[in-house]
């Protein structure tokens, strides 16, 4: 694609797949709007009538650590609000959530809300998913044509990789450092595409994938700095951003005793900065999960981003399970309501504390056990999420100076009693005459008993020193 300037408007036709420019609208989802407008009569669709729905009451009782005199709550749904949650209902989601949620970005993102302009990327809105995976899998299919290349920070989320896979993507390896997404190492490789072997026969991308908060597997987040010089990047490239931020709330920055959940420090997300920066909006979009802060089983995830690229993820939406589970929306929003913003950053702000008073422990029986002399381990402390990205001191290999992990973590460690996930694992497939290595192994720190850390860790050291011995060497100090 060619470059792009900010005064120049975004040609979304140029990103969007062929299949998200050929799909065709529900004739009956299309026309759902026209319903609420008073005085219609429908005769649309086939909805179930809401008088034979056994259900009168969902009450949900909360834990009484989320009220601050420790006594317990009930929130309730029922009436017409119950009667919408057990309905068919809007492919993007419940009315009354979508609108709480779009008030929230706007309030923590800094981002003024735009429902009419003149360019294309102005108007911003959100939909609900199936939690974000299922929003990042529609939005693969909104952008790629069998053959398109994209662009991933190396390591990348692992559950992105099947999808892009399914959608014959070409899959090009940002490198990162410890703030991810490396700025200059990501200009050559988007400079030198035409030039360089490895990429001129392909096509230029059209997005950057990017976890920039607690990156999974990685831990590492990037700072307001660092994001500012990707954007300029990207827009120099005429790239969209994919900014999957799972963690954003898990974020240990500014979490001193005692600090105000609302006013405390937070890094500032891709989507407040591109509308900051004055180099243009609509490049952004934005994936966050409840499954992090309220429960991985509800499922419900938020994209936002330009109207543009939200419509063709909703088309998608319609077409394929019509809407995200009217059910759980409702509970979120019945939480959410009763909570209001502040209410759920408090709560959020408590979820990061106990992730992090889980990490303190968990670093403290790594550095105790694998970095005794001598050390068969490295890593940077993460400043959120769940994981402890750890390098492992391994003997070489005919393939890699650094060592494998693959085979030691896959059998030999699983054989010793303990589970973790290789490095190659967050690695695109290999292509043709290339094999990935990694020395890295992903740990997490979410749900282990923490009685059971130690063990752990004496066991992942107990098969690295068995590969020395096996290699015939020893452990260099």
């Amino acid at each position: 694609m060619a470059s792009s300037t900010s005064s120049t408007p975004l040609d979304y036709a140029a990103f969007l797949s062929s299949s998200a420019r050929n799909r065709m609208p529900s004739a009956i989802r299309s026309l759902f709007p026209a319903e609420l407008i008073p005085g219609m009569v429908s005769l649309l669709s086939g909805k179930p009538n809401s008088e034979t729905f056994p259900f009168q009451r969902i009450t949900l009782e909360l834990k009484p650590s989320n009220h601050p005199a420790g006594e317990t709550e009930t929130v309730s749904i029922e009436g017409p609000d119950l009667d919408i949650a057990l309905q068919y209902s809007a492919t993007s989601g419940l009315p009354k959530l979508v609108e709480w949620i779009i008030d929230f970005q706007s309030k923590v993102h800094s981002r003024a809300r735009v429902q009419e302009a003149s360019q294309p990327g102005q108007v911003w809105r959100c939909s609900f998913g199936n939690g974000s995976q299922d929003l990042l899998t529609k939005t693969f299919e909104a952008l790629i044509d069998a053959g398109d290349s994209v662009v991933l920070e190396s390591p990348a989320y692992s559950g992105i990789l099947p999808s892009l896979v399914a959608h014959k993507a070409k899959m090009f390896e940002a490198e990162t450092d410890a703030e991810g997404v490396e700025p200059k190492a990501l200009d050559a490789l988007l400079s030198n595409w035409k030039s360089d072997p490895a990429t001129r026969d392909s096509p230029f991308p059209k997005f950057l994938y990017t976890t920039p908060t607690g990156a999974n597997p990685s831990g590492t987040s990037a700072s307001d700095d660092r994001k500012c010089s990707i954007l300029q990047i990207v827009r120099k490239h005429n790239l969209l951003l994919l900014e999957d931020d799972p963690y954003y709330f898990l974020s240990f920055q500014g979490l001193e005793p005692g600090a105000d959940a609302v006013t405390r420090t937070r890094g500032k997300s891709y989507f407040q900065l591109e509308a900051q920066d004055g180099g243009g909006v609509g490049r952004v979009i934005r994936f966050d999960s409840f499954s992090k802060i309220l429960s991985a089983g509800l499922r419900l995830g938020f994209v936002t981003g330009p109207k543009e690229i939200l419509d063709a993820i909703d088309l998608d939406t319609s077409s394929r399970n019509l809407q995200t589970s009217g059910t759980s929306q409702a509970i979120a929003y019945a939480l959410l309501n009763k909570w209001g913003v502040e209410g759920f950053l408090k709560h959020a702000d408590n979820v990061a504390r106990f992730y992090q008073d889980r990490l303190q422990h968990f670093e403290s029986s790594a550095t105790r056990i694998l970095t005794a002399s001598p050390s068969i381990a490295s890593w940077t402390t993460p400043t959120a999420g769940m994981f402890l990205w750890i390098k492992l001191n391994l003997p070489p290999t005919t393939d890699s100076p650094d060592g494998d992990s693959f085979d030691l973590i896959s059998t030999k460690a699983k054989a010793a009693g303990v589970l973790a996930l290789p490095g190659v694992a967050f690695k695109p497939p290999s292509r043709a005459a290339e094999r990935k290595t990694s020395a890295y192994v992903r740990t997490s720190f979410s749900q282990v008993p923490l009685d059971q850390v130690d063990t752990a860790f004496t066991r992942l050291r107990g098969v690295v020193e068995e590969a020395w011995r096996e290699a015939g060497r020893e452990i260099p100090t």
